[in-house]
């Protein structure tokens, strides 16, 4: 251990100090009367420890719980007073409806007569399937045949509704007309004609067409003649 009086170190067991004589009992005794510099030094760092705690307690609660606390507290919202919309009283116009004028007789135009429809005479050809039959053609005659019409010879024989007038037929045959047509009494669908033709239109073909007063185009549905040979009596 070390002297309390002179510092240097002397055995444990010794009662007082070689060096500067010291009773060792007596200083031991007074140095134990008060705390040992460890304790002091505990104490002194204890103290400084609880004041270092309660600054940062303080301090804690300062920055941390303080914002927080003011932050839960409600915000007012301010409420926006919306004043009622003033309608305008309404205004109802009276309009005055203008005097009337009494209506002026209209008298009703005079319909003139609706004309009758004329009869389609072409129309009464439509689908009759004509033939030609050639009769003996005799040197310096005309050429005698008849045109077979099936159901009858429309306006002479077959009467057509609403038809009215002469029924007159004529024949051409390559650049020659016929000198006349007609139905005769007692021959069924047939139409007879004549037609002067020069010799060279014999055995040949030439084109054929057939009119009747009442119908401007063709009603043969043959289109050509084939025409026999001239016969000699």
């Amino acid at each position: 251990m070390q002297c309390p009086n002179c510092g240097n170190q002397i055995p444990d067991t010794s009662k007082k100090c070689g060096v500067c004589g010291v009773a060792l009992n007596a200083q031991v005794s007074q140095a134990n009367t008060g705390l040992p510099d460890w304790a002091k030094g505990l104490l002194v760092g204890g103290g400084i420890g609880l004041v270092f705690f309660m600054v940062l307690g303080a301090a804690y609660v300062f920055f941390y719980l303080r914002p927080s606390v003011s932050m839960m507290e409600p915000t007012q919202i301010p409420t926006a007073v919306i004043a009622p919309t003033q309608i305008p009283p309404t205004i109802e116009a009276i309009v005055e409806s203008p005097p009337q004028e009494s209506p002026i007789p209209t008298l009703a135009p005079t319909q003139s007569p609706t004309p009758t429809a004329e009869p389609q005479y072409c129309d009464a050809f439509e689908g009759v399937q004509m033939t030609v039959v050639y009769i003996d053609w005799y040197k310096n005659e005309p050429l005698e045949f008849y045109i077979k019409m099936p159901g009858g010879v429309p306006g002479l024989e077959k009467e057509i509704p609403g038809a009215s007038g002469e029924w007159n037929y004529r024949v051409k045959i390559g650049t020659h007309n016929s000198t006349g047509c007609e139905f005769i009494a007692g021959y069924k669908e047939r139409l007879y004609c004549e037609i002067e033709l020069p010799a060279e239109y014999e055995s040949a073909v030439h084109p054929m067409s057939l009119y009747v007063d009442q119908c401007e185009q063709n009603v043969y549905t043959g289109q050509s003649a084939f025409l026999p040979e001239i016969k000699k009596k």
